[in-house]
């Protein structure tokens, strides 16, 4: 079974649901932990799990009770794009990559605390580099992510993959109203004014 036909089986409208994992493609319709193709809204039918599984706290037991209908074929590549596509599943540097702007957009909320109640300017100019490195670095995030969801999942089109889309452009359009706030007027955050009240609530989000 190839990587496009176990798309065909995600569990939705009739369709049964399997996952593939270490190359073994796993029929995990009957349990209702996959109820319409979806485990705890986390993973999908229909995909291969061998990548999330490697950051999930599960060991390969949680496969048993479930039978092997098939095994995962790999499918034909040019020699140059199956070199990328193991080099990218060896190291895989998208979670690497997404935690940096989490913390740092993290580290300028805590900062723009300590600024409204202390207002020193230090804590002012410090939360408009965290936010702008974090927004910087979220694009690469991005970037990142849309890269393993083709590599990795063949830009599969599942609820999880459409939310995280979603919410990661949604971040990166905030990050980048905010820093267009600061530039505009680098004393917003000393106004009692929408604007201010806009720019906070941007770093809260």
């Amino acid at each position: 079974m190839t990587l496009k036909q176990l798309q065909q089986y995600n569990g939705k409208n009739g369709n049964k649901a399997y996952v593939a994992y270490k190359s073994k493609v796993y029929d995990v319709t009957k349990s209702s932990e996959w109820e319409n193709g979806s485990h705890y809204g986390v993973h999908d039918a229909g995909l291969d799990l061998t990548q999330a599984m490697s950051n999930a706290p599960h060991a390969d037991d949680v496969f048993e009770g479930f039978s092997v209908v098939d095994t995962l074929d790999e499918e034909d590549e040019e020699e140059d794009i199956i070199d990328w596509v193991k080099w990218y599943r060896k190291y895989h540097p998208h979670p690497m990559l997404v935690h940096f702007p989490i913390a740092l957009h993290l580290f300028a909320v805590v900062l723009d605390m300590l600024f409204l109640y202390d207002k020193h300017p230090s804590y002012a100019t410090a939360v408009f580099y965290s936010l702008f490195a974090s927004t910087v670095m979220g694009l690469f995030a991005m970037l990142s992510g849309f890269f393993s969801w083709w590599i990795n999942y063949q830009m599969a089109m599942t609820q999880i993959f459409i939310t995280k889309i979603i919410f990661s452009i949604v971040t990166l359009i905030l990050g980048i109203i905010a820093i267009g706030l600061y530039l505009e007027d680098p004393t917003i955050i000393y106004h009692n004014s929408l604007l201010q009240v806009s720019f906070i609530t941007v770093l809260s989000l």
